[in-house]
């Protein structure tokens, strides 16, 4: 495969999959503009394992921690309340799979979820919650885990459907933030095995250019992943609301 398609769409993945801006419509905007319909499968699976590698390496203290205080009969766990939140979109995810690509992989599905969306992150950036992510118990997981359904939607966005389900919930934004970060950890490695199952574990690219995917992936995330957190903490999430509705407005004239 074309080393700067691998370049570009593995950058798209990394900075794109954890902010509230849809990687899935990116990677599909990415594929019409450039012509490129056929795009492999397993540069977006194995750009989805560097982001999911991201994730871990940067969350590594806390991921520690959850792990120390464990119990697996204790289902307020955290560890088993995140669990419980990865359950809907894997089981809807799986049965609604043809419809999604067959339905929903449209430019004008993008364009009213980059809008819809975009209004529920401005309406629930301003409720003032006071939960912290220890406080997250299984019902609040379960209200969490069917609104990360929303994100098969493309150009809803994982990350932002995890925001406002954890606003609505009464979670502080900073606290928000971190559940959408740490249940992008079971959920992207649930897709990364799915994803492999499907393929039978054939690839179309050789292993050299795996590893440029997972690097390049790898790399853009952390740096997202960093600079996101300290972004919203300064000002919220309007500069992203306002790129979603940027972004609609482009496709909407073109």
């Amino acid at each position: 495969m074309d080393i700067l398609n691998i370049f570009f769409l593995s950058l798209l993945q990394g900075v794109t999959e954890f902010l509230p801006i849809s990687s899935s419509a990116h990677l599909i905007l990415f594929s019409e503009f450039f012509n490129n319909p056929n795009q492999d499968i397993t540069v977006d699976i194995f750009s989805h394992f560097g982001t999911l590698i991201a994730v871990i390496w940067y969350f590594r203290d806390e991921l520690l921690r959850i792990l120390k205080s464990y119990k697996f009969n204790e289902i307020n766990n955290i560890g088993n309340c995140l669990m419980i939140s990865t359950l809907p979109i894997l089981f809807i995810g799986f049965f609604s799979r043809d419809l999604i690509e067959v339905s929903l992989r449209t430019q004008d599905v993008i364009i009213f979820s980059m809008i819809f969306f975009g209004i529920l992150l401005l309406i629930f950036e301003n409720f003032k919650g006071k939960k912290t992510l220890y406080e997250l118990n299984w019902k609040d997981s379960i209200v969490i885990g069917f609104f990360q359904v929303l994100a098969l939607i493309p150009g809803a966005s994982r990350t932002a459907v995890v925001i406002i389900g954890a606003l609505y919930l009464g979670y502080q934004i900073k606290d928000a933030l971190r559940v959408s970060f740490l249940l992008a950890i079971p959920t992207l490695a649930m897709i990364f095995l799915g994803e492999n199952f499907i393929l039978g574990f054939k690839y179309n690219i050789n292993f050299s250019e795996l590893l440029l995917v997972i690097f390049f992936s790898f790399l853009t995330a952390i740096f997202t992943i960093h600079f996101f957190l300290k972004l919203v903490n300064r000002i919220g999430l309007i500069p992203f609301v306002i790129y979603r509705f940027i972004l609609a407005g482009v496709l909407f004239f073109i």
